[in-house]
C-alpha cells in the first residue's frame, strides 16, 4: 500500500520565510551597489526554491509498505525499514533533529531498530499507523 505525503502550510511559510531573507539581502545589495542586478538572481533562486519545496518534494515523497518493509522515498532518497525491526509510531511534537522524510509540520515518527527514528508525513495517518501496528505484529509473530 502506498501513502502519499500531506501537504500543509508549513511548505508556504518556508517560502515566505526565504522571501523575506532574500529581500532584506537584496535591498542591502541594492544600497551599497545601487544596482537591481541583486534582485534578478536572488529573485531567480527564490523562485527555483520555491517550486522545488511547494510541488517537486511533496509530489516525489511517498511511504510504501511492501512485503518485508516499509520504504519511504523522497526525491532519489530511500530509506527501507524492515517490519521485524519496528517498534512504535508516535506523534511528533515541537522540533526534531534526525532523519526527516516529511512535508508537513505536523507528522509522526517511526521508532525501528534500537535507537534509529525517522520523521514522516502520510497523507491518512490513521490507515497508515493502523497497517504499521499489523505488520509489527504479523513480523514480531515470526520472527
Amino acid at each position: 500500500m502506498v501513502f502519499k505525503a500531506k501537504k500543509d502550510g508549513f511548505r508556504w511559510a518556508i517560502i515566505g520565510f526565504v522571501f523575506a531573507v532574500y529581500t532584506g539581502v537584496s535591498l542591502l545589495i541594492f544600497m551599497t551597489e545601487r544596482k537591481p542586478d541583486a534582485f534578478y538572481g536572488l529573485a531567480l533562486v527564490w523562485v527555483l526554491l520555491s517550486i522545488f519545496i511547494v510541488w517537486i518534494l511533496p509530489a516525489t515523497t511517498r511511504y510504501t509498505f511492501l512485503e518485508d518493509h516499509l520504504l519511504c522515498q523522497s526525491m532519489g532518497f530511500k530509506k527501507r525499514i524492515y517490519y521485524n525491526t519496528f517498534h512504535k509510531v508516535v506523534p511528533a511534537s515541537g522540533l526534531y533533529a534526525g532523519w526527516k522524510m516529511s512535508t508537513a509540520w505536523k507528522c509522526i515518527v517511526v521508532h525501528y531498530n534500537k535507537y534509529d527514528e525517522l520523521l514522516i508525513s502520510p497523507q491518512d495517518e490513521a490507515a497508515f499507523i493502523e497497517l504499521f501496528e499489523e505488520k509489527k505484529a504479523q513480523f514480531a509473530k515470526t520472527n
